[in-house]
């Protein structure tokens, strides 16, 4: 059964780094590259262009996380011993679990709200234009500022999940 629990987590953590990391990847990485050297325009066609890509990805990533988290979560109550379960493991559990809601929440606020808008507000515009009509920034805006938040609830998530192994 021990080879059971360690593929669960084992799933879990997996998932958790490809969203995760995958989130990271393109934060601190391919935005800021492709902000230095494409126009506005074409950058989010680009990057929506990814987006659509990494979606089933990242869909699959909460399927397994929320899936492989209620496994792990009895694994972690061990409900043979009747042992009471510690109230610091209960409020990082909820905490944990409230963060990953909030992200879910923001992913689709992301992909499925704000990512449309923009990329319905650019696609007829010159690609080569070096800045943006003064009605699509603010949706650039609400664009970077959803995506900051999900970059902070990620790592909020994982100093969660840490706080977890630890006993905190």
């Amino acid at each position: 059964m021990d080879i059971f629990w360690l593929f669960a987590r084992w799933l879990h953590v997996i998932a958790a780094v490809v969203w995760i990391g995958g989130n990271m990847i393109l934060a601190m990485v391919i935005v800021p590259y492709f902000r230095q050297s494409l126009p506005p325009v074409q950058r989010i066609l680009f990057l929506t262009q990814i987006g659509k890509r990494f979606e089933p990805i990242v869909w699959g990533c909460i399927g397994v996380l929320f899936f492989t988290g209620i496994v792990n979560l009895f694994d972690a109550l061990d409900l043979t011993s009747l042992a009471p379960i510690s109230s610091a493991f209960m409020r990082t559990f909820i905490i944990k679990i409230g963060l990953f809601f909030l992200l879910i929440i923001l992913t689709v606020l992301h992909s499925m709200i704000f990512a449309s808008r923009l990329a319905a507000a650019v696609e007829n515009l010159d690609p080569t234009l070096e800045e943006l009509p003064p009605e699509v920034k603010p949706l650039r805006s609400q664009m970077s500022v959803i995506s900051s938040l999900m970059g902070v609830v990620s790592l909020l998530i994982l100093l969660a999940a840490v706080a977890l192994r630890m006993g905190i």
